[in-house]
């Protein structure tokens, strides 16, 4: 399986690429993105090349924050089904690069009991769920 995604390959090298997504496993669910935060902070440093070192994340990587999307896989026992729109609060599931949000992506691999069941209604405004909790 494949995405498309944002390919941020090192400091000021950026760029659209395709990329193989690991495969699902066990309570897994397979999402396709319609929606992702952006960080000015974490995201700006990381394109500028002055992130400090942080576990999980390093080059190359797929930015991208929180993201909304809808199911397109479940597998059994998630309690998910295809159709269901969900806040992802972030997915490490890139072949090649980091992603420890990696929402800048067409699609994404999560664990579901990661995952938040939202109103579809909500939009753009679902990749927000965790800064309206906060």
């Amino acid at each position: 399986m494949e995405a498309r995604a944002v390919f941020l390959n090192g400091p000021e090298d950026l760029h659209l690429d395709t990329l193989a997504l690991k495969a699902p496993g066990a309570g897994d669910l397979v999402v396709d993105i319609a929606h992702s935060g952006i960080s000015t902070g974490t995201e700006k440093l990381f394109w500028s090349g002055r992130m400090p070192p942080f576990p999980g994340m390093g080059y190359p990587l797929v930015p991208g924050y929180e993201a909304a999307g809808e199911v397109v896989e479940a597998a059994a026992g998630t309690g998910f089904k295809p159709g269901d729109h969900v806040f992802v609060p972030g997915a490490d599931c890139f072949n090649g690069a980091f992603g420890l949000f990696g929402g800048a992506s067409a699609r994404l691999v999560t664990q579901a009991d990661r995952v938040t069941r939202i109103d579809p209604a909500l939009g753009a405004e679902g990749a927000l769920l965790a800064l309206a909790a906060t």
